[in-house]
């Protein structure tokens, strides 16, 4: 059953001789932009303390395969030079950002107007030094910590990268970390949260509650068993029809996330009194999706479009995370997907009506999906297919073409990360992060903040970063987009502009 899994995660640099679930072979590396100077020893050894400390020394771990075929992380006793907590690179250029030939091109915000822009793999060579690990092989045939942090530093900015394996972290784990670095930079190192997933992990015990027993809202259109190898035929028709994928970082101003939203509701008022309530992840979403499948299927498909939006599952599901988010940290992978299922023919054919029936399907979806008792019941499915053919449960038909999506916004991340005290001296550029005016918004707001960051996955060839997007609102009401799909897509969202 490898061979599915193999069709949809894409080939690893060998043939693994062990079993591996998706997010095994996710590496993913994070991009910040921060217009200031910052100390390189100050962010190196802040991070590594916060590693060093009990229970967060996980994070140090190294990640090792058992004679009985699980993965496991393995912890020094102490981390030593030979034995470091993290990876660590550092890069420097005597010259402003704006000078440099590659770093000039980061994207930035476009006041006023939607924009599409250069895609984080073009920055990779910033974010991704020389033997990083990209891979599963990688870690296990090496004696790399799970963490890799690259500083780029230019006379008036500082580009600052984390990469990280998908097994041990997620957006929310990002989150946690960011503010265990910015306490330790400030001198609060005692004020670090505890680690509360050292020892175990809250997600083994998910799915055995016999007090969740209810049915998944979707089980029915559950792709199983010999269905899912058509299913996978057609996967493997999709690659060859559009093979070449582009990466673009895309740009929305709060005007025009206002302006989508206005025009989904709009839809929706002729059906619904009162409108329905969708959220601003909502309308962006369902856009996305309705851009994509415009672009890609005629008004005349047959096929069905099942979007997948990942959820944090820790404020979900108090029977597995008990504590609450400001007495702890659970840093862990810790998402699900809840499914929205809609014809391609529709959204093709509708693409200015049909943002709001989809934005309002997804709002639906997260009410019937994302309960503790849905979380409890998606894990035991979970197993199931991942033992019968080492893909998550799919959920549609043999027809599905799938996008996946992740709204990071939740995780506040150009809000918590707060490199202040390593600042050595700022910038006066405004950055790239809001679409207000300098004069709005003074340059004190952004010091030893990111102005701008980016998401990309490193690992080679992994088919699940095909036809999918990372989502990100900033506080002022913009968001920023990190999109891999076929170049139609995006010819079909500049015409729109």
């Amino acid at each position: 059953m490898q061979t599915l899994r193999k069709l949809v995660l894409g080939q690893t640099r060998r043939p693994p001789n062990y079993p591996t679930v998706p997010t095994d072979t996710v590496i993913h590396c994070w991009t910040l932009r921060f217009n200031d100077v910052l100390d390189t020893d100050m962010l190196h050894s802040s991070l590594a303390k916060v590693l060093a400390r009990p229970g967060w020394k996980k994070l140090g771990g190294r990640i090792r395969m058992t004679d009985k075929e699980k993965l496991e992380i393995h912890v020094p006793e102490s981390f030593t030079a030979e034995r470091p907590a993290l990876n660590f690179h550092h890069d420097s250029f005597d010259v402003s950002i704006d000078e440099h030939p590659l770093a000039s091109t980061l994207p930035q915000a476009t006041p006023g107007r939607p924009s599409v822009q250069i895609g984080p793999s073009t920055f990779r060579v910033f974010g991704v030094p020389p033997g990083t690990p990209v891979c599963l092989e990688d870690y296990l045939q090496s004696d790399s910590p799970q963490l890799t942090l690259h500083i780029v530093s230019f006379t008036d900015a500082t580009l600052v990268s984390l990469c990280w394996p998908h097994i041990a972290v997620d957006a929310m784990s990002l989150r946690d970390i960011s503010v265990a670095w910015s306490l330790v930079l400030a001198g609060r190192e005692s004020d670090v949260p505890p680690m509360l997933s050292a020892d175990e992990d809250p997600m083994a015990r998910a799915g055995f509650d016999p007090a969740f027993n209810e049915p998944h809202a979707l089980q029915n259109r559950w792709v199983m068993g010999l269905w899912a190898f058509f299913w996978a035929f057609r996967f493997i028709l999709d690659l060859l029809l559009w093979r070449r994928m582009e990466t673009r970082t895309l740009f929305l101003p709060r005007k025009t996330v206002q302006e989508l939203k206005t025009r989904a509701l709009s839809c929706l008022s002729t059906t619904s009194s009162p409108a329905p309530f969708i959220s601003d992840g909502d309308t962006i979403a369902a856009w996305l999706s309705v851009m994509a499948t415009a672009a890609i299927f005629p008004p005349s498909s047959t096929r069905t479009i099942s979007i997948g939006n990942a959820f944090d599952l820790r404020t979900r599901a108090p029977s597995l995370f008990p504590v609450r988010p400001n007495e702890g940290s659970y840093v862990q992978n810790a998402l699900f997907a809840f499914w929205t299922l809609f014809p391609a023919g529709y959204m093709a054919s509708n693409k200015q009506n049909a943002i709001g029936p989809v934005a309002q399907a997804m709002r639906k979806a997260i009410e019937e999906q994302t309960t503790e008792a849905s979380i409890h019941t998606l894990a035991r499915l979970s197993r199931e297919s991942l033992e019968f053919c080492g893909v998550p449960p799919l959920f549609g038909d043999t027809s599905s073409f799938v996008i996946n999506l992740t709204n990071w916004t939740k995780s506040r991340l150009f809000e918590v990360p707060d490199f202040g005290p390593a600042i050595v001296a700022s910038s006066k550029k405004g950055g790239g992060q809001s679409s207000t005016t300098k004069e709005e918004q003074p340059r004190s707001v952004n010091r030893g903040r990111p102005v701008y960051y980016h998401v990309q996955g490193v690992s080679p060839n992994n088919m699940l970063e095909r036809n999918g997007a990372f989502i990100v609102g900033t506080p002022e009401g913009d968001y920023w987009i990190n999109g891999c799909f076929p170049p139609e897509v995006w010819k079909l969202i500049k015409s729109t502009f």
